[in-house]
């Protein structure tokens, strides 16, 4: 008999059929239509997208699924090389934090479709609670209904609470009608719009049903479905938790298999900067932070547990404030774990580097956007190139790396302006880059700058007083082109990707030819015999080999 259980919660759903699969159940082919779309996108001036997919004799392979079929000969292995099957903050946030309510939770780190049945036999959930944070919704429009149709079939009874940051950022940002046009094309039963939503998530759970729910649609930030009818919450705001209180108690969690080796963590709410392309802290609200010695106490809890010897801090900005990061730093060099973070390298001098090696710091993503200084202004990144130069500096000696990200079009950007990127990598010698354009966001800073601007447009389709999308595009491909020393990864996961290679054993080389090999072949329909005989596929399976994975929760 499954367990009964009050909730289950699912941090990360990925729809499994949007590539080529070899796990030898039932699935289901991969569009011809996507196919042929990856390709056109790879193979013109689309291609500096968010993710690139490979394509194989007609069948498309994620980053993942390649590495799983140069190490195993089958992509069914893909989930020891998924950056999102890490045990994610989400989900163990709410393991941690609903029992203390006297909820019974379990967590289902990384769903598919042929995850569900087994899921289901040991799971009797009365509501399934599915985060839309890193669901991609953009990319693939399908991809939230069809979550939500695949886990209704599963549990038909179940209420299906939808959350995450995606809601709240498209609160904001469409049109009131076409809003509530998606919820109701979404398909769940409840929606917390909030960038928190613990309380309104416990009063969803104290009512226990979804006729209690619509007895009483009073809940802060929740939305309702109701027969193809939205009933819109009433306007009071959430009482959020303290940060001191909800930290994750790993000693207490009712189950932990679905640990990894690397888990997610945080130590602070929102970020301490406004940078004027960014929504995050306008969605998150003010900086908040988590006391030094609750952060120690997780750690301590965490390392009771002896499962866990790797950390990524999701706080957007981890070293700031810069005494507070120094006090981090004294508690992380107490404890054997390496770490990886959000990093702002005008920060980095040479103690603090120096502290940070103590500490187990292995590598960093800094968002350094821009590499000219009128375009960082306009930005509002309160930093100028030769601080990041610096700083990036620092940490190099420290033997720490650095992942770079550019943003290429944003309003005051020129073709000098972008190409200054180039020169910027070949000089640093900065090991990885994601280089994407501009996407525009009405709801950011810049939003209140568009008449000076001249923005039109919305997303990835823009035009400013000094260049639009097309041309933002041009120039991004081109800068990757160009740049002699870094690797571009625009995988999915980008760092991500990165910190999982090398929490696994990966020197900085080996995740370099594993990204690389990647990219070589991406653009056009190549032939597997093509790889095989290559000299990067041998190489990349030698070093596949010297570092075995393992499975989630193994």
């Amino acid at each position: 008999m499954p367990e009964a259980i009050d909730a289950l919660f699912v941090p990360f759903y990925s729809n499994i059929d949007r590539w080529h699969n070899d796990s030898g159940r039932d699935f289901e082919y991969p569009s011809l239509s996507r196919t042929r779309a990856t390709l056109e996108a790879l193979s013109d001036d689309l291609f500096m997208k968010d993710e690139v997919d490979l394509v194989m004799d007609g069948k498309l392979y994620d980053f993942s699924r390649f590495l799983s079929w140069v190490r195993h000969d089958t992509t069914a292995e893909y989930e020891r090389y998924e950056p999102f099957t890490l045990t994610l903050l989400a989900g163990t946030y709410y393991l941690s934090l609903l029992p203390r309510y006297g909820f019974s939770v379990r967590i289902a780190n990384a769903v598919n479709r042929e995850r569900l049945e087994d899921l289901g036999r040991r799971y009797d959930p009365r509501f399934i609670l599915l985060s839309t944070t890193l669901l991609f919704d953009a990319a693939e429009r399908e991809s939230v209904p069809l979550a939500i149709r695949q886990l209704r079939r599963q549990w038909p009874d179940a209420v299906i609470v939808l959350g995450g940051l995606m809601l709240v950022s498209y609160e904001k940002n469409l049109p009131r009608p076409y809003f509530l046009d998606q919820l109701r094309n979404y398909g769940a039963d409840a929606y917390v719009v909030s960038p928190r939503g613990e309380t309104p998530l416990l009063e969803i759970l104290r009512r226990g049903s979804f006729e209690a729910l619509l007895a009483d649609p009073s809940i802060p930030c929740t939305y309702l479905l109701s027969g193809g009818d939205v009933i819109e919450p009433p306007r009071t705001p959430e009482k959020p938790l303290e940060m001191r209180d909800s930290y994750v108690r790993w000693s207490q969690l009712p189950q932990t298999d679905h640990l990894y080796h690397t888990v997610h963590m945080r130590t602070a709410r929102s970020c301490a900067f406004q940078c004027a392309f960014c929504e995050y802290p306008v969605n998150q609200g003010p900086l908040t932070l988590m006391p030094v010695e609750t952060v120690d106490r997780e750690l301590s809890e965490l390392q009771s547990l002896g499962k866990v010897r790797s950390l990524i801090f999701t706080d957007d900005t981890f070293n700031v404030p810069l005494g507070r990061f120094k006090e981090l730093l004294k508690v992380l060099a107490k404890y054997e774990f390496e770490w990886y973070s959000f990093y702002r390298p005008q920060y980095a001098d040479q103690d603090t580097a120096k502290w940070m090696k103590e500490a187990h710091c292995k590598a960093v993503f800094a968002g350094l956007e821009s590499a000219d200084d009128q375009v960082l202004k306009n930005m509002n990144k309160v930093a100028k190139v030769d601080q990041y130069k610096r700083g990036i500096e620092q940490l190099k000696k420290q033997g720490i790396h650095v992942h770079a990200n550019f943003i290429v079009g944003f309003p005051g950007e020129t073709e000098e302006s972008a190409e200054k990127i180039v020169h910027f990598l070949d000089e640093m010698e900065i090991p990885f880059c994601t280089v994407c354009t501009w996407v525009y966001i009405p709801s950011t800073p810049i939003g209140e700058r568009a008449r000076e601007f001249g923005i039109e447009g919305m997303g990835i389709e823009w035009k400013h007083n000094t260049m639009d999308s097309r041309q933002a595009q041009n120039l991004a491909r081109r800068i990757v082109a160009e740049q002699k020393y870094s690797v571009h990864n625009a995988v999915r996961g980008e760092a991500w990707s990165e910190f999982l290679l090398y929490a696994n054993g990966f020197s900085v080389d080996d995740v370099s030819l594993a990204v690389s090999t990647f990219n070589r072949f991406l653009g056009r329909d190549v032939d597997e015999n093509e790889i095989r005989s290559s000299a990067e596929y041998a190489a990349l399976r030698a070093t596949l080999d010297r570092h075995p994975m393992p499975r989630p929760g193994e």
